[in-house]
């Protein structure tokens, strides 16, 4: 039962529903009541006594549930020896952590009868949970033996909270409301729950609450007419008479004011009544509730924000830290992206004397709720959903969470990126921002992955670091530039002197650059030696070398080089361009002094490859591409120079890379396929020796390749793709055996199991999803990346579809079984590509029914898909019907054009069974020949021919 911490005389009840003991003083609900136990009534003849009470938040369903219809049940008149009901209410705490112990412990509080007894809880509890029917049977027994004139009624408030919560599993889920339809059906019981409307889809998930809401069994509670307010404004039960302002000038009184404003509100019952319960505690001396007051109050829209940040001031400094705490621990963002309230025990919330006074302050202002659980230990939540909308304060520290959570996100997969690179100093967070905001996320506290926890103390380390190399480091730089520089200039007047003085000053400048690019370049602050870059660059390419040798250009291209690095770490693209062209310069020479100089060509197309990164990086494509068009050549005379040379191999696939990318942003589909098809197999024959960079990049070119291939339904040329990203991600995982990579890994492996069931390949299928399961298993548990769950679940459902489609339906069940608990129907799933897996899941595992001829489990497994509106659904949904030989409204299909080769399956399935012969030879000629050899249509292969025969026979007939 809620803590209803509000003073007994005062008769409206803030943001709490009205209670059983509030039926006297609960008006304005007189029609919808009477429309309840109509509908009630009418339910009882047809053995059906189920009620759902269905709207908004804020629309009163609680209220109207506890102190509208439970009291009023007396004046039922189904059975005319029916006099009294017994009563008692399921609360949101007990749905939110233990619904099985919170329907013993209602049966318990039943008001009058011992339905069940204090001492028998526990084994009541253990009974319900291993043998369900025993309970019922027991049940039966004790509601029998009541005398004929007695009901039993039990209420279920806030149903969405069974659907919400973490910490009830579906099985738990599905046994409450198998219960409660049992009670209903087989010991008379009447049930009335109340739910969110936005949860109502959740419905389909559990087929005995579609049966018994069927007939009549659902009421929309609607928000209250201006007659039904001003009932619930100026009659609210008491012995008192209340007295509300006169208006003046025109102004309505403030009882008419307040039911005009309500009106105006959307779902506004709650705000009404902690206005009204406001204005009653701060009435005048004579009883009066005035204008004044109400306008202090802030009004209805602003009642709220007023109170809450009252009750926030009133607490010292110690106690105000611990509200960002407990508010983000009672609020959670759901998958539809709502805020919505979670119980929460005291001992987690209360961890000090500070923050339980904070709790205390708050649940006396009627903002907080404090309840016990089924084990008598108390739990804390949010007194109703409409805070989030009037409460300034928490809504900024719930948006301030979130923006901390999306900075977390961005560095955990700049972790990522830092763990693999070949440079990984380049992904350290730099000072300023980045490290800032580092820093905060570590202070905040919480799960932080190790990575992210060894890149911020990395990052925090380099800044040390770099405070003492700027100091002792660029800064010299720049001096001994500015030093140098200068005399060089003025030694003009003494020109032997000035030379010599300009060839240390390129050598002193050179060496320096290099050596601090390279301390620099290592801990990824590239961007300090701007300054120094830039007069450098100034410098070299206003002053004349006197040193013409091999080694001073290739000193010198180097130092361009470095140079242009910085300028491109610092978005200076024009800098940048003017650096690498002058490394690019002194390379053609070095290539023309040494046109067979492996090394000296090597650094050709290196400077040809960051004039073109240069380019794209900017946004000029067109550029971009003429010079890695040229960057291609020079790697195809490397290739010519060493043709064994593996590092020649690797840098031409690099060319077609990033030649691929480019045709691909730009839709030239055909060409992007083979260049990225060359890219891969020059990577190949240089896998062994390759940076981390560029086995990623043949692995996204194989991924590109494979998605390709599938997209044009070339089931096999898929297949070879799936297997050459494979092999380079076992590399990967060999180079670096950390979760992400082994996380690509698996995935490939998913896809490459789904892609062997698509051509009957069941044996190699099996192979590859049992080894994917090892890694599955291995880090589900631990890992805050919850893909690896769906993985689990469904390469156990794909186990199960290769076992249907095998005929071993006993193994297919044992599958689905471990599936069903990784991952259950109901648990909401964000990514499109896993929820068009929990779609096939459902297909199959309707599948495994209906060929067990269990017609009742078919039509329930099947809900889950026909109840779903997406449109990757269609396909599943079609085969669905397919399976019942019924028609589907084609309409909407577009046979000529199937999408995927499942989505081809169905379409030939329907078009089939249907005689849709004229589609059905467009799609058969769609069929790729390694695909007939899928165990569904191979059975259907006579068919389709005799059809398709008898089509021919038709058209030559009619000619």
């Amino acid at each position: 039962m809620d803590s209803l911490k509000r003073n007994p005389n005062n008769p409206f009840v803030g943001l709490h529903p009205f209670d059983f003991t509030d039926a006297d003083r609960f008006k304005g609900r007189d029609e919808v009541i009477q429309q309840a136990l109509d509908k009630l009534t009418r339910k009882a003849q047809k053995a059906q006594p189920f009620l759902l009470l269905l709207g908004k938040s804020g629309s009163g369903k609680s209220s109207l549930l506890k102190a509208g219809i439970l009291p009023a049940l007396n004046r039922l008149e189904f059975s005319p020896d029916v006099a009294k009901f017994h009563t008692v209410c399921i609360e949101p705490v007990d749905l939110s952590l233990d619904p099985i112990a919170g329907l013993i412990d209602a049966l318990i509080r039943l008001t009058d009868i011992e339905l069940v007894a204090d001492q028998e809880r526990s084994s009541a509890i253990q009974l319900v949970k291993e043998q369900p029917q025993q309970f019922v049977a027991l049940m039966k027994e004790r509601i029998d033996a009541l005398p004929s004139t007695e009901r039993v009624a039990i209420g279920v408030r806030q149903l969405e909270k069974l659907f919400m919560s973490e910490n009830v599993t579906f099985a738990t889920q599905s046994l409450f409301v198998d219960m409660l339809a049992d009670f209903i059906r087989q010991c008379g019981v009447f049930v009335i729950a109340s739910l969110r409307n936005d949860f109502y889809q959740n419905l389909s998930d559990f087929p005995e609450l579609l049966w018994l809401k069927q007939n009549g069994g659902q009421l929309d509670v609607l928000p209250p007419n201006a007659d039904q307010l001003k009932e619930m404004v100026t009659l609210p039960g008491t012995g008192e008479v209340l007295t509300f302002e006169e208006g003046k000038d025109g102004q309505p009184g403030l009882d008419d004011y307040l039911v005009h404003r309500a009106l105006e509100f959307p779902n506004s019952l709650p705000l009404l009544q902690f206005i009204l319960q406001q204005l009653f505690a701060n009435k005048s001396v004579n009883g009066l509730l005035n204008y004044s007051t109400y306008r202090n109050l802030g009004g209805l829209e602003r009642v709220i924000a007023k109170t809450t940040e009252a009750a926030y001031e009133a607490l010292d400094r110690s106690e105000k830290r611990h509200f960002s705490r407990i508010i983000n621990r009672l609020v959670k963002k759901s998958d539809k992206g709502l805020y919505e309230r979670f119980w929460i025990s005291m001992e987690d919330l209360g961890k000090s004397d500070r923050a339980k006074t904070l709790i205390k302050v708050f649940v006396s202002a009627g903002i907080f709720v404090q309840a016990n659980d089924s084990r008598g230990i108390a739990h804390v939540a949010l007194v109703h959903d409409c805070l989030f909308e009037h409460w300034p304060r928490m809504l900024e520290s719930l948006e301030g969470q979130q923006r901390i959570q999306t900075i977390k996100d961005s560095l955990e997969q700049q972790a990522t990126q830092w763990k693999s690179a070949t440079r990984p100093s380049a992904f350290l967070l730099r000072p300023g921002k980045a490290l800032d905001e580092g820093m905060l996320i570590l202070k905040q506290g919480g799960s932080l992955s190790p990575k992210l926890r060894a890149l911020i103390k990395a990052s925090t380390k380099r800044v040390q670091v770099q405070k003492r190399m700027w100091v002792a480091g660029v800064s010299v730089v720049v001096a001994l530039f500015v030093f140098t520089a200068t005399n060089a200039y003025q030694s003009r007047v003494v020109q032997k002197q000035a030379q010599q003085k300009l060839v240390e000053s390129h050598d002193l400048i050179e060496f320096l650059i290099a050596d601090e690019s390279e301390q620099l370049d290592s801990i990824g602050r590239l961007d300090l030696m701007q300054n120094g870059s830039s007069r450098s660059l100034e410098y070299l390419t206003t002053v004349e070398p006197k040193d013409d040798s091999t080694a001073a250009k290739l000193s010198r291209s180097k130092t361009f080089y470095q140079i242009g690095r910085v300028f491109l770490e610092n978005d200076q693209f024009d800098d940048a361009l003017l650096a690498f062209e002058k490394t690019l310069e002194l390379d053609n020479e070095l290539v023309e002094i040494h046109p067979s100089g492996f090394d000296y060509v090597m650094e050709l197309a290196q400077a040809q490859y960051w004039i073109a990164m240069t380019y794209l990086k900017a946004g000029d494509q067109d550029k971009a591409t003429q010079h890695f068009l040229l960057y291609q050549k020079t790697a195809f005379e490397l290739v010519e120079l060493q043709p064994d040379s593996t590092a020649a191999k690797l840098e031409l696939s690099r060319a077609f890379y990033h030649l691929a990318k480019i045709s691909a942003q730009r839709g030239q589909i055909e060409s992007a396929t083979q260049l990225f098809y060359d890219s891969v197999k020059f990577a190949e024959k240089g896998k062994s020796s390759a940076t981390i960079e560029g086995l990623l990049a043949a692995s996204e070119s194989y991924q590109w390749l494979g998605d390709r291939y599938a997209n044009d339904l070339k089931v096999s040329e898929s297949i070879d793709a799936l297997k050459g990203e494979k092999r380079i991600r076992e590399i990967l995982v060999k180079r670096d055996d950390n979760e992400d990579n082994q996380f690509s890994l698996a995935s490939v492996k998913w896809q490459l199991a789904n892609k062997h069931i698509l051509i009957g390949q069941h044996k190699q299928a099996n192979l590859v999803l049992n080894d994917l399961l090892l890694a599955a298993e291995k880090y589900s548990m631990g890992s805050e990346n919850i893909q690896w769950q769906y993985l689990l679940a469904f390469s156990y459902s794909r186990l199960a579809q290769v076992a249907i489609l095998s005929a071993s339906l006993d193994a297919a069940s044992s599958y689905f079984q471990k599936s069903y608990a990784e991952l259950d129907e109901n648990q909401q799933i964000a990514n499109e590509h896993w929820r068009e897996a929990a779609y096939e899941r459902q297909y199959w595992y309707a599948r495994m029914h209906h060929q067990r001829e269990n017609s009742s489990a078919f039509d329930a497994a099947g809900l889950m898909l026909e109840n779903a509106d997406e449109p990757s659904v269609q396909k599943w949904q079609l085969r669905l019907a397919n399976l019942r030989k019924a028609s589907f409204d084609s309409d909407t299909i577009q046979f000529q054009s199937p999408s995927d080769p499942a989505e081809l399956l169905a379409f030939i399935e329907y078009c089939t069974i249907q005689s849709r012969t004229a589609d059905l030879q467009v799609l058969s000629d769609a069929v790729p020949q390694e695909m007939w050899a899928h165990a569904d249509l191979e059975k259907l292969r006579s068919t389709i021919r005799q059809q398709l025969r008898e089509l021919e026979e038709e058209s030559s007939n009619s000619i």
